[in-house]
Parts: C-alpha cells; structure tokens; sequence
C-alpha cells in the first residue's frame, strides 16, 4: 500500500514486458470518436485484440519486436511512454501483418457522412384537398 507521493502511475503489462505510461492529461480535450473510433476503446481491448489476432497468424514475434524497440526510446526524462504512441505501435504491425477486415475489427475507421443532409419539414400543413385534386388530374 502507498502511503506518500502522487497516485498518478500508470503501467501497461504483457508477460514479462512492462511499460510505465504517461498519466493522462485531465486538462486535453478527448479525441472525438467519430473523428477516431478506436479512441473510444480502451488500451487494454485493444492490445488484446491485436495480440490474439496476431497469435493467430503467428506474427506475435514482430509486435514483440516493435515494443521491444520503442521500449529503447522513452518519450519521458523519467523513462514513460504515451499511450498513443503504443496504440500506434499496435496500428502499425497489424496494418502490416493483418487484413483490412481484421484490422478494421480492432481499429475501426471513422464514419463517413452521408452526401445529402437532412432537410427540414415544411412547418405548413398541407389539406386533403390538395392530394385528392391532383390524383383526380393524373
């Protein structure tokens, strides 16, 4: 148990590899799931999905590989890492390794807005009168 200095540690885990990551910033704004869904996802659903995806087409050695070699190049003086440089690090070896529908699956991408938008109702409302006359025309 912890009795003194900040409370603001964060770790990511996977075998033996250990990564302290940097504390969240509660001042930066978060990224907009329409803009990156995969944002929405936690760190944690995330490695999962790729190292169980990965396993599977034995290609588990290069995300090994890739951690290994950021984990030579910490983004902090105290040795931490961001957790969107990792995130990164995962994006980066399935895009090479898996396919567009798997990697789509961990890392889905933004919606595209439909080309016309919504238009609004009239506000005038229209008399039974005025259907009935033009199909009595037609």
């Amino acid at each position: 148990m912890r009795n003194r200095g900040p409370g603001k540690w964060r770790e990511w885990r996977w075998g033996n590899t250990v990564l302290p990551l940097l504390p969240l910033d509660p001042k930066a704004e978060p990224v907009d799931p329409a803009v990156d869904p995969s944002a929405a996802k936690p760190l944690s659903e995330i490695a999962y999905m790729t190292i169980t995806k990965l396993t599977a087409v034995n290609c588990q050695a290069l995300l090994v590989d890739s951690i290994t070699e950021m984990a030579k190049e910490p983004d902090s003086p105290g040795g931490r890492f961001s957790e969107q440089r990792l995130r990164n690090i995962f994006k980066e070896v399935s895009l090479a390794n898996l396919s567009k529908d798997e990697v789509a699956e961990i890392f889905p991408p933004p919606e595209v807005p439909s080309g016309k938008p919504a238009s609004r109702k009239g506000s005038k409302r229209k008399t039974s009168k005025e259907p009935a006359a033009a199909a009595a025309e037609g």
